[in-house]
C-alpha cells in the first residue's frame, strides 16, 4: 500500500480528511484570487480539472489542465499563483520501500460568477 501525499496544514490522522481539506483550502484561495483578478464579472460557470503533480519533495505544480477550452487564460494564471503560493505537502511514499514517489491526480474546479 502506498501513502498519498499529505497537506501539511490538514489533519494528517485520515487521508481523506485530508485531501478534503486541501480541496477545500484550495477551492477558497482560487476564489479569493479569482475575486481580485476580476473574472467574477464573466459570464462563466463550469468546473476545470486542474492535473496536478506533488513530486518527491513534495513541490506541488500544475500539470495539465482538461475541459480547458471555454475557460478565459486569465483563470489558468490565478490557477497557477495558487499553486505556486502552496506549502510544500509531505510526500507520498512506497510504503514497503520507504521510498518518495511522484504522484499525480485531477483536481475539479468550479468556476462561476460567484467567484
Amino acid at each position: 500500500m502506498d501513502e498519498p501525499p499529505l497537506y501539511p496544514d490538514c489533519p494528517k490522522e485520515n487521508i481523506n480528511q485530508n485531501l478534503n481539506c486541501f480541496t477545500d483550502i484550495f477551492q477558497g484561495k482560487l476564489q479569493n484570487k479569482l475575486r481580485s483578478n476580476r473574472i467574477s464579472s464573466l459570464d462563466l460557470i463550469d468546473t476545470l480539472f486542474v492535473r496536478l503533480k506533488v513530486d518527491t519533495i513534495g513541490q506541488i505544480t500544475v500539470f495539465d489542465y482538461l475541459n480547458k477550452n471555454k475557460i478565459p487564460p486569465l483563470v489558468f494564471s490565478s490557477v497557477e499563483e495558487v499553486v505556486a503560493s502552496l506549502p510544500k505537502f509531505q510526500p507520498a511514499f512506497k510504503t514497503n520501500l520507504e521510498v518518495p514517489v511522484e504522484v499525480y491526480w485531477e483536481l475539479p474546479v468550479t468556476i462561476n460568477n460567484s467567484n
